[in-house]
């Protein structure tokens, strides 16, 4: 990890940050050496990362804890969140902001962030920005990679709202169609996956899967294994089932279930109904041809295809229309591999 970069102690007079801009502020103490930090990637979002980053400062530690917020929001929110960075710096969180350069993704943002942490870093937390940390969050990640040194990721729970669960309701057609199962943090041959839930045991869980929005990686991955830059655009993106996937062919994965979060799901940034669905199926088509790529696996896909085109047909649900309309996209775009990511010179592995 790179940790050269420009910075100040403070804010400039001219503050309005300029594209590939880092500014470093400084609580009133300086953190010393840490072995984990947090990356936060972050688009239009003043407001949500504020909360977010509320939650990370009552973590134990976080005056210790380097934070880095790599933005990538158009003018006007760009200096709302330098703002709301500067504003949790006055609080005593040694947190560092940078304009991202680029094009806006979260696989490059993330990229760049990892890059930016201190080399005193050795255990690399990914949170999205709409996210926030029960208590004892980073501990617990960071007390199962101490004692378990073969993991090289791991992942907490997140659920939707307070006092929810995040796990999905699995009904015979969800198997007959390999689109969910009773399994938590598991890939399915058709590339679908099941979420991160608790079993009713405190042991952590193998995964064969962790998502960015809680995730946790010891930083000798990034020496081998980056976010696929190919990857951009809004939620959703499938870039980090298509990471840690990756992640998992070269050593163990899990989740620990004393690690909890509530994912706020923020409305900014997100596609409607018909392009998410079209972008889903999309983009599950590309992860399995990039990482399954086996006839099996291309046959489970399209059958699961099929059963979600069953399910969409026959609901009753008001945004089913939309949802079915962006399947058939989607469907078109995987068959025809008229998808950026699926064209010709995409990259398949």
């Amino acid at each position: 990890m790179n940790s050269v970069l420009h910075t100040w102690g403070g804010f400039p007079d001219t503050c309005a940050p300029t594209c590939g801009l880092s500014l470093l502020f400084m609580p009133s103490h300086s953190p010393a050496a840490s072995e984990d930090g947090v990356v936060i990637c972050t688009r239009n979002r003043p407001s949500e990362l504020a909360r977010t980053l509320e939650s990370v400062a009552e973590q134990s530690g976080a005056a210790q804890r380097p934070v880095i917020v790599v933005d990538g929001s158009d003018r006007d929110d760009e200096e709302r969140t330098v703002e709301v960075v500067r504003n949790w710096c006055d609080e005593g969180l040694p947190v560092r902001y940078h304009r991202y350069a680029g094009t806006p993704a979260g696989t490059r943002q993330r990229n760049a962030g990892v890059d930016l942490l201190p080399d005193s870093v050795e255990v690399v937390h990914f949170i999205d920005d709409d996210v926030t940390l029960r208590p004892g969050y980073f501990d617990a990640l960071c007390k199962v990679l101490n004692q378990k040194r073969h993991l090289l990721g791991v992942g907490g729970v997140i659920a939707k709202s307070e006092g929810t669960s995040p796990r999905p309701l699995v009904q015979w057609a969800h198997r007959l169609f390999l689109l969910r199962a009773d399994q938590p943090s598991r890939v399915l041959p058709s590339g679908h996956t099941t979420p991160a839930w608790p079993t009713g045991e405190n042991d952590v869980q193998p995964a064969e899967w962790l998502s960015t929005c809680a995730s946790s990686y010891r930083a000798e991955v990034f020496d081998r294994h980056r976010f696929d830059p190919a990857v951009k655009g809004p939620s959703p993106r499938l870039e980090d089932l298509d990471f840690s996937v990756r992640v998992a062919r070269d050593g163990p994965l899990a989740v620990v279930p004393e690690a909890r979060c509530v994912h706020r799901v923020s409305g900014r940034n997100r596609r409607g109904t018909a392009a998410t669905t079209r972008e889903r199926l999309a983009r599950r088509y590309w992860f399995v041809r990039k990482n399954m790529d086996r006839p099996l696996n291309r046959l489970a896909f399209w059958w699961s295809a099929l059963g979600q085109l069953i399910a969409l047909v026959t609901s009753s649900d008001p945004d089913s229309r939309a949802a079915l309309r962006g399947h058939v996209q989607g469907l078109r775009q995987a068959w025809t591999c008229a998808h950026p990511l699926l064209g010709e010179g995409a990259d398949d592995g």
